[in-house]
């Protein structure tokens, strides 16, 4: 099969990459559409030790079995089904969990991938794959409200307006939360608000009483340590890969949460999709052939979703 193999911070086509095998509790799928994370793009910055196929946002068919060519999304977590976090439910916090693209474990920038059947989500006719790809990220966008149960705050600010923090956006709006987005970009702010999102470029201090972090900059968190009120939350939602400086004493003595969040539950992000709550962000299309074009496109400043489609003709 084709596949693009990421190795000391390149990614490169491999056009007779071997066809995975599955095991018996394993489905071969057939990838119809993956997207390119910012995950993927710290990984090639060093951000986590990995070499092979990267890729953990994506929709694709079963390719083999009674339930050949049913479509799927996939918990990215495969957990090792034996520890006390697995037998609890807690599969994302199992020790010796692989992760598809990221940790021990093929991703989906392929042709197929292989993932453990029980991880497998179906997804109903009605979802685009442009939406079902996303249904990972949905899920972690969903993954915020949890902490609060049934008290969530009345608004919240949401510090970045790239991919993640367009999602969260608009989890937060569906909830019936006051949700402003902080962005300097002038294109960002258009895009925004034709999905009916509000936004600002500057904050007051303490006025925030939830945050979440969606940017990934050191910038974005010295930003929510000054804005977030008294007994407010921040929440980070993304990868920062440098180093950063908390002030623990401010954090301490305004008595602030805060609060990892990571992956969510890919049933509730099918059943989101499916209710058609996505104002889907602007997107384009690469062959595995123009790797390096996504990459170039999904590191620029332009606010789009980036596709990886593995059976997209050589033009």
């Amino acid at each position: 099969m084709r596949a693009i193999v990421l190795e000391s911070g390149r990614f490169r086509l491999e056009e007779n990459y071997p066809t995975p095998e599955p095991a018996v509790d394993e489905a071969l799928v057939r990838v119809r559409l993956a997207a390119v994370c910012g995950t993927d793009l710290e990984l090639a910055r060093g951000y986590y030790t990995f070499s092979g196929i990267p890729g953990h946002e994506f929709v694709g068919e079963i390719a083999e079995g009674a339930s050949k060519g049913q479509r799927v999304v996939a918990d990215i977590n495969v957990g090792c089904a034996q520890c006390e976090a697995c037998l609890g439910g807690n599969v994302h916090h199992c020790r010796s969990r692989s992760v598809l693209g990221i940790k021990h474990r093929a991703g989906a920038f392929a042709e197929f991938v292989v993932v453990p059947k029980r991880n497998l989500v179906p997804v109903r006719a009605s979802i685009s794959d442009e939406a079902a790809a996303l249904a990972e990220p949905v899920a972690a966008a969903l993954r915020v409200l949890e902490p609060f149960g049934d008290h969530l705050p009345d608004k919240a600010l949401v510090i970045g307006a790239g991919r993640l923090g367009f999602l969260v956006a608009q989890v937060l709006q569906r909830q019936g939360i006051e949700v402003t987005v902080f962005i300097r970009s002038d294109a960002r702010r258009s895009q925004l608000a034709n999905a009916g999102l509000s936004s600002c470029d500057a904050v007051d201090d303490a006025a925030w009483p939830w945050i979440i972090e969606t940017s990934g900059a050191e910038g974005g968190l010295a930003l929510a340590e000054r804005a977030i009120a008294p007994q407010g939350t921040i929440t980070l939602k993304s990868t920062i890969a440098s180093p950063t400086r908390l002030d623990l004493q401010a954090l301490m003595v305004n008595e602030v949460r805060l609060l990892g969040s990571r992956c969510g539950d890919l049933v509730a992000a099918e059943a989101w999709l499916g209710a058609g709550h996505l104002r889907p962000p602007t997107s384009i299309r690469f062959g595995l052939h123009e790797i390096e074009q996504a990459i170039e496109a999904a590191r620029s400043s332009e606010w789009q979703k980036i596709f990886i489609e593995p059976n997209r003709a050589w033009t």
